[in-house]
């Protein structure tokens, strides 16, 4: 190891261990005619459910410029941002004008973090964010910025509740400034991983004018906007915010992965609050640009206008019936699991305590090891630290055709744990 820098070695050490399961998944992955004896992923949040019509699309974009054969444009390229402003306009229905000029385009999401904490974080600075959630942040904000997050509980979560308010980022804030750190920002998801909660204004703008007070940042992560399942209230975005008290300090961040399944195209989306902030990240955001052809044909979809809404509205459809198809199948399984009914995304958040011979994060951890035996990778709650043991984050929007193989390998994962004992493992 002593031909690694010190940072190098650290970084191997901090792995978090969604990174180290994506990475394991990744090597013996499942596929019904390729690999049928593979793992099959219900651990990364990825959406299969309008694969073909994605794909039809793309293939029928058919484009190839001179300028694609050289260097990007370092906030990316203006065709881009114009048509995300529009897209963003329509798509929330703004009545007022985005700026181009304040947007980024950067590496995916991740990209788009590490960037954004390097430009409004200091060395060892902290972000706070409700917990759980996406942990692969850590590395994010880490990467570039050396920042660390610091998580604030979600409230009553032994009782399944998860309640979001300013109350946990107060406390939060407070409890990291006793230890000697500097809370820099707060990091709110919304539609929310890995609970599918929406939160709305109300309960949001308390948040912001503490925020202001303590002259914190607040980034809006967004990626699951359009991932709203039917019959459910429409999504209100920071966008429509009839007030934003601190808006230099308020960043948009949204990406392709989530809401259009392009994840890899790794086009992340930064609107900031400010254009000084936009093209001061110019220099450092040129070693993570996306190409320009990819940033073109994401212009060209998003342009389509009639395309886009018949995909949103779909997506949208398949979703929605995935969603309660395995909610159903998961809860008939075993009437002691409780699935926490969600409004968005790909998350099926299940409470799994009355499973547990004991209700330790320990026993959690081996009901996850069981699970992946019979070859399903699906999220234990800890891993999205999760102050319950007993929580688990199973992703539902797989290949349709891939659900019933996966949903037999969960139920004999299950009853192989339930025949367990813990005297067994002593």
């Amino acid at each position: 190891m002593d031909t690694l820098s010190i940072r190098a070695q650290n970084e191997s050490k901090n792995v978090t261990p969604l990174l180290k399961n994506f990475i394991l998944v990744q090597q013996n992955p499942y596929d019904d005619e390729l690999n049928p004896n593979g793992v099959c992923n219900c651990g990364v949040a990825e959406n299969y459910l309008c694969e073909n019509e994605l794909i039809s699309k793309l293939q029928s974009i058919q484009i190839w410029k001179g300028n694609h054969m050289y260097y990007p444009y370092s906030t990316g390229e203006l065709s881009l941002r114009q048509a995300s402003c529009k897209f963003f306009q329509k798509l929330f229905q703004l009545n007022y004008q985005l700026d181009p000029e304040r947007m980024v385009i950067s590496s995916g999401l991740s990209g788009i973090i590490s960037l954004l904490g390097y430009l409004i974080g200091d060395i060892d600075d902290v972000f706070l964010i409700s917990s759980p959630y996406y942990t692969a942040f850590d590395h994010d904000i880490a990467a570039l910025a050396n920042c660390a997050i610091f998580r604030c509980p979600s409230l009553e979560q032994d009782s399944g509740k998860f309640l979001f308010s300013v109350e946990i980022f107060k406390r939060g804030y407070y409890e990291a400034i006793n230890k000697g750190l500097r809370p820099r920002g707060i990091i709110i998801v919304n539609p929310h991983n890995p609970t599918g909660d929406i939160y709305d204004e109300q309960t949001i703008q308390p948040i912001l004018e503490f925020a202001a007070e303590k002259t914190l940042h607040i980034i809006f992560d967004e990626v699951y906007a359009l991932s709203i399942f039917e019959n459910e209230k429409p999504f209100q975005s920071i966008f429509n915010y009839t007030s934003i008290i601190d808006p230099e300090r308020t960043h948009f961040i949204w990406s392709f992965s989530k809401d259009f399944a392009l994840s890899g195209f790794r086009l992340g989306v930064l609107y900031g609050g400010s254009k000084e902030l936009c093209s001061s990240g110019a220099a450092v955001n040129f070693i993570q640009i996306p190409s320009v052809i990819i940033q073109d044909i994401a212009a060209v979809l998003l342009s389509d206008q009639q395309w886009v809404d018949s995909y949103i509205k779909l997506n949208r459809s398949r979703l929605t019936q995935q969603y309660k198809k395995v909610k159903k199948i998961i809860e008939d399984m075993d009437n002691r699991i409780y699935v926490r009914p969600a409004k968005a995304g790909f998350f099926i958040w299940a409470d799994c305590r009355l499973l547990l011979h004991e209700v330790t994060f320990e026993e959690e951890i081996h009901l996850f090891q069981i699970i992946f035996e019979h070859g399903v990778y699906l999220v234990s709650g800890s891993f999205l630290g999760c102050t319950q043991p007993g929580w688990f984050r199973i992703i539902f929007s797989v290949k349709e055709k891939w659900i019933d193989e996966i949903l037999k390998r969960l139920k004999s994962g299950l009853d192989a744990y339930r025949q367990s004992t813990i005297a067994s493992r002593a």
